[in-house]
């Protein structure tokens, strides 16, 4: 009898069924709209200041628009440099990938600084000023158009009214008409041009919103500092007439109205929509308006103070309903795992 030993039975396994991932997917950092509101305030106070610095480290009768952003770029360029080797964040620069938005941001930046204070020089400052702020309108509706960005009643409401506002503080609705000349026509040509050169910086900032800020800041300025020598050296600016005090102011207007305006601005754009930056950014106008005054002894009127009003008043819509919209999202809006 022989007892016959079969192969042993290979058992299947039971396949086990894996449940879905709950993570949800890398994706952008959330926006902060208190630090972009934040920002923007103190960049528009300290543009607006502008101003103040420029005439005190100007010398009388000299044009040195360009030389003056020229400073304003490269003390950003060197103090965002050092704010990142202090930090250890050197690196970061190095391995980050330039794109065209980011070159562009700074050209324009620069570009657009430069004309607005030449243009300040060959014009009426209240025409030179609203001019320029046509780059938040144009912002704003180029952002609609490219990036699809809503536009809602409240920021259409916002915008409008404060351009009108601004109209009335700077005196060009219910103010004497000035006489046109050559001059009179480059500074408007000028001003034209800064505002649409401002419009596309900010348009810039809503793009590559993955890069850190202070990385965007170094480029921003030393991009728009090679845009500004190439017009110094086009123009060949005179400094030889500014004395200890006037480098002082200089010195002054490079690093409140340069590197930290300018760096605050960058970190705005990346935490706020078009609509919103652009109606907190004409807090400037007001900020120069009472810096006028305050320094200059320059007169405002009871429109300007209207003016005025209408600009603070126009800030506040869009945060108005920014808040309104979060407090009546519904909690249901958070994407169900798949």
């Amino acid at each position: 009898m022989s007892l016959t030993v079969g192969a042993p039975t290979r058992v299947q396994p039971v396949p086990v069924p894996v449940a879905p991932s709950t993570t949800p997917p890398l994706s952008r950092p959330h926006p902060n709209r208190r630090l972009g509101i934040a920002a923007i305030v103190i960049s528009a106070t300290t543009m607006g200041a502008a101003g103040l610095f420029g005439r005190m480290a100007t010398p009388p009768g000299a044009a040195l628009g360009e030389a003056l952003t020229l400073g304003r770029m490269l003390v950003g360029t060197v103090g965002m440099l050092l704010l990142t080797v202090f930090s250890r964040r050197l690196g970061v620069i190095r391995r980050t990938r330039l794109s065209p938005s980011i070159v562009l941001g700074g050209v324009f930046l620069g570009l657009s600084l430069a004309t607005y204070l030449s243009s300040t020089l060959l014009t009426d400052l209240s025409r030179a000023v609203v001019l320029h702020y046509l780059g938040p309108l144009i912002a704003t509706v180029l952002a609609r158009v490219l990036l699809k960005e809503s536009i809602t009643r409240m920021d259409a409401l916002s915008l409008v009214t404060a351009f009108a506002g601004m109209l009335l503080a700077a005196g060009l609705i219910g103010g004497s008409a000035t006489a046109g000349s050559d001059q009179q026509t480059l500074g408007t040509v000028l001003g034209v041009a800064s505002g649409i050169f401002y419009g596309l910086a900010l348009l810039c900032y809503r793009y590559r919103s993955d890069m850190p800020a202070d990385v965007r800041s170094f480029w921003n300025f030393a991009f728009g500092a090679v845009a500004t020598a190439a017009m110094v050296a086009v123009t060949r600016p005179d400094v030889t007439g500014m004395t200890g005090a006037n480098w002082a102011w200089a010195a002054g207007f490079f690093v409140v109205c340069g590197l930290l305006a300018l760096g605050l601005l960058v970190i705005a754009g990346k935490h706020l929509r078009a609509a919103e930056l652009s109606g907190l950014s004409y807090l400037e106008v007001v900020v120069a308006l009472i810096f006028g005054a305050l320094a200059f002894g320059e007169s405002i009127s009871l429109v300007a103070a209207l003016g005025a009003g209408m600009i603070i008043a126009a800030m506040t819509l869009p945060l108005v309903a920014g808040r309104r919209r979060r407090t009546m999202a519904p909690a249901t809006q958070i994407a169900p795992a798949v």
